[in-house]
């Protein structure tokens, strides 16, 4: 649902029917920076970062200004990793998190404490439909 007003955004649907709007990053630029800069994100809004193939991807908060909570997905959209209540860096050199043990396709960023309020886990199926 792409619009010239702004980024792309769809919808994904969580295993308990929650339903979160989500910015669609899938550019270098943007997965580099990703919600740098920003000062917050509306509530049940988030950002799905998706990368070009499935690979080992890291994640960091640099220049973040608010903490996350980070879903990794496989190519299934399957969670197989979490982190959650990652805090902001403004520093050079920040942490970075991930990768998880198997390759990922995409990540999902959210404000923190989305994963517990749903009681996400590993292995939880969620489901998004990406417009080609």
């Amino acid at each position: 649902m792409s619009t010239s007003h702004g980024p792309e955004s769809l919808l994904v649907t969580f295993p308990s029917g929650t339903q979160m709007h989500v910015e669609v990053v899938d550019n270098p630029l943007m997965l580099q920076a990703g919600l740098a800069f920003r000062d917050s994100l509306p509530p049940d809004w988030g950002m799905l970062f998706i990368y070009d193939r499935a690979d080992y991807h890291r994640f960091t908060t640099r220049q973040y200004r608010f903490p996350v909570d980070l879903l990794w997905l496989d190519e299934a959209r399957r969670v197989i990793l979490l982190a959650e209540q990652v805090a902001p860096c403004a520093a050079e050199q920040c942490p970075s998190y991930g990768p998880a043990s198997q390759k990922d396709r995409y990540v999902i960023a959210t404000r923190a404490g989305f994963v517990r309020r749903e009681h996400l886990a590993p292995g939880a199926d969620l489901r998004f439909i990406l417009q080609l």
